[in-house]
């Protein structure tokens, strides 16, 4: 009789120990998350749908255990007020996409203790969001880019052999396309290509930095800039009628029209985002998990090519996703 008593008690242990396992990971964690998602460009959106599937795919569906609280792209001063406002929510986590939305949610996030993910940011170091990319430390993990940029120069150049001059539209106001600039002009100077910068910080600018591109520019290279990314339709305009190609940052673009890019998918790169917010949502500190690099691959859209008259040698398109359709006969 005593040692069935014991076996009993001892099973009882096992059990209550296994529930306790169990609920620490979630699998009876019934309550609802909220997300705060702050975006600063409608180019970002893409991510969002990706960070979405993504962790419903880890068990947190939209509308079931998560509700997200997002307002659409907002710029300039709008992009604080709406930190601010969704700081009020309490949410157990903000989504940051680009880095002026990175900036904004890290200066409420981090007083209210409330993790951050930010898909993407550029150089998260040098903005503050992070110690390390292997410990960032500051409750703030997420992905961010690696040395993309002067990559896709030199993938525009091999594909252009003749390129002299490039125009480069960009934000000022936005660090991610100094950063590109950054990178990309010690290159530029040893492929002998003039870089054209303008400054373009709404549609008036950037139209007007299109009409006055210099006669032998011979490419449009948009830099890590989600103003400028989130343009291709208006850019094509300006563009492929004068048979000028344009590069982009992001997949997205090659799909809308542009002619190539050596750039992320925002969809993958939300996926990786929402890789990082599970582990957070399961208890491991954002600060301990490393920020991740966003995932690269030349992209050429083979009917601009052929509307630009250009031809791709074989050698190139094997190492390419090629995309052979636009959106719409002028490109959007």
């Amino acid at each position: 009789m005593r040692f069935r008593w014991i076996a009993t008690a001892a099973g009882g242990v096992v059990l209550a120990a296994v529930f306790m396992l169990l609920n620490w990971g979630g699998v009876f964690d019934d309550r609802r998350l909220v997300i705060g998602v702050l975006n600063h460009a409608i180019v970002a959106e893409e991510a969002l749908d990706g960070f979405k599937a993504g962790l419903a795919s880890q068990g947190y569906p939209e509308g079931g255990r998560v509700t997200y609280h997002y307002r659409g792209p907002v710029t300039g001063p709008a992009l604080e007020a709406e930190a601010e406002r969704l700081a009020t929510l309490k949410p157990d986590l903000f989504l940051s996409l680009s880095t002026p939305a990175a900036k904004a949610a890290f200066a409420v996030a981090k007083p209210l203790g409330t993790p951050l993910v930010f898909a993407p940011a550029s150089d998260p170091i040098a903005i503050g969001l992070a110690e390390t990319l292997g410990r960032p430390g500051r409750n703030a993990t997420g992905v961010t880019f690696g040395i993309q940029e002067p990559v896709r120069l030199q993938w525009l150049k091999t594909l252009l052999p003749g390129l002299k001059a490039v125009l480069v539209p960009y934000n000022p106001d936005d660090a991610s396309p100094r950063v590109s600039l950054a990178k990309i002009t010690p290159l530029a100077a040893e492929l002998g290509i003039r870089i054209d910068q303008a400054h373009v910080r709404n549609l008036a600018e950037l139209d007007g930095a299109l009409a006055r591109m210099a006669p032998d520019v011979g490419a449009v290279f948009v830099p890590v800039d989600a103003f400028v990314a989130s343009q291709v339709p208006r850019l094509m305009l300006a563009t492929l009628g004068r048979g000028i190609p344009l590069t982009t940052p992001q997949r997205g673009g090659v799909v809308e029209g542009a002619f190539m890019s050596y750039g992320l998918d925002m969809r993958s790169l939300g996926g990786q985002g929402a890789r990082l917010a599970a582990q957070i949502l399961g208890g491991v500190p954002a600060g301990d998990l490393p920020v991740e690099t966003a995932e690269f691959r030349l992209v050429i859209n083979m009917e601009t090519a052929g509307r630009l008259g250009l031809q791709i040698p074989d050698t190139i398109l094997r190492q390419a996703e090629l995309i052979r359709a636009v959106r719409g006969d002028d490109g959007r």
